[in-house]
């Protein structure tokens, strides 16, 4: 971990000595935005909406505290909003000029939107697709059956979920090829609706799942779930006792009954494995994990609500490294993941 997070230091350290005058010019920027003329009008005017009268209301019994409640609740929360909107936005401008940049360094490696991704990819031979980078990349995968978007097809047969999804929205992903190990990170928030009067949306995910291709094959479904967790196993799975008690205590395995899944899973979770796989629940701080590995996919779903690599605060001091310290880990704990992947490859576990 620590050898990743070196790099990153790095490599972030470059890209924050170039940008560092632009990102405080952004920051300066936004900042502004929240003073500016419509802000203002935005603050004072949306709560009026909290001085209407109800409807047997008049003059002479108008309730002047509780409206002079709901006009200060309804101005806390236009300035709440509005923080959280510029945030957000801020903390996009600078991902997209320091991602690119600190991911490059590790390969060919894909940092954006996800509904930008999948245009890219149909229009391979547009000549507004400038960076060699991007349209080698590809270029690269087009000619492969990787599955760089993450179809709906494989969280349906990871056998995590119930139902087939019918609403899905994805944000930023990060994509591309370490050490000879494919993988994807996508921020998504997907689900399903009943079929009832009112189509009652059924939410199966929210967080960031990450997907990394094999470059052997599991022949047995295995299912790692974080104990207490919701999600529902197949009748058709028994329970896998790994000689781990550190693991056993946070995590159930399951293996498919009457396959070879009891004996892949105990190759397949050695001590590397699982200590690598921790750490990435530990690095994103999430409470909630799960994990389905067949054939040459490994599946990781990390329950949050956070953004994908969360950035720095609008108020925080753009060039102070400590801040983004969460973010070094968060990246380092999944290269150091892909190691120990690369290693099971080349030792045939």
């Amino acid at each position: 971990m620590e050898k990743y997070k070196s790099q990153f230091i790095i490599n972030f350290g470059k890209s924050l000595q170039a940008n560092v005058l632009k990102w405080k010019q952004i920051q300066k920027d936004s900042i502004k935005s929240l003073y500016s003329i419509n802000s203002l009008m935005a603050y004072f005017l949306l709560p009026l909406i909290g001085l209407i009268p109800a409807k047997r209301e008049t003059l002479s019994n108008y309730h002047w505290d509780m409206h002079g409640i709901f006009y200060l609740l309804i101005f806390l929360l236009v300035i709440y909003i509005n923080i959280s909107v510029t945030n957000k936005n801020f903390q996009l401008s600078i991902k997209k000029i320091l991602f690119p940049e600190l991911l490059r360094v590790f390969g060919y490696i894909y940092y954006g939107e996800n509904t930008y991704l999948k245009e890219l990819f149909l229009e391979t031979e547009n000549e507004n697709i400038t960076d060699d980078y991007i349209k080698n990349l590809i270029l690269k995968y087009n000619n492969e059956t990787y599955d760089v978007n993450l179809n709906n097809a494989t969280f349906e047969q990871s056998k995590l979920f119930t139902h087939k999804i019918t609403e899905r929205l994805d944000d930023d992903i990060v994509f591309g090829e370490y050490n000879d190990v494919k993988f994807t990170m996508v921020e998504t928030d997907f689900g399903w609706n009943a079929k009832n009067k009112n189509h009652t949306y059924n939410r199966m995910f929210k967080g960031i799942a990450l997907h990394f291709k094999l470059n052997k094959k599991i022949t047995s479904r295995v299912i790692i779930t974080t104990k207490f967790t919701l999600t529902k196993i197949p009748e058709n799975y028994e329970k896998v006792i790994v000689e781990y008690e550190k693991f056993n205590k946070k995590y159930n395995v399951w293996a498919e009954k009457g396959t070879n899944g009891q004996i892949e899973a105990r190759y397949l979770l050695n001590t590397a494995f699982i200590d690598r796989f921790m750490q990435i629940q530990t690095s994103f701080r999430v409470n909630e994990m799960n994990c389905s590995i067949c054939d040459d996919s490994l599946l990781i779903m990390l329950c949050t609500g956070k953004d994908l690599f969360e950035m720095n605060y609008l108020f925080g001091k753009v060039d102070d490294v400590n801040q983004y310290k969460h973010l070094f880990e968060e990246f380092a704990s999944v290269f150091s993941f892909i190691d120990i992947l690369k290693l099971s490859n080349k030792t045939g576990l």
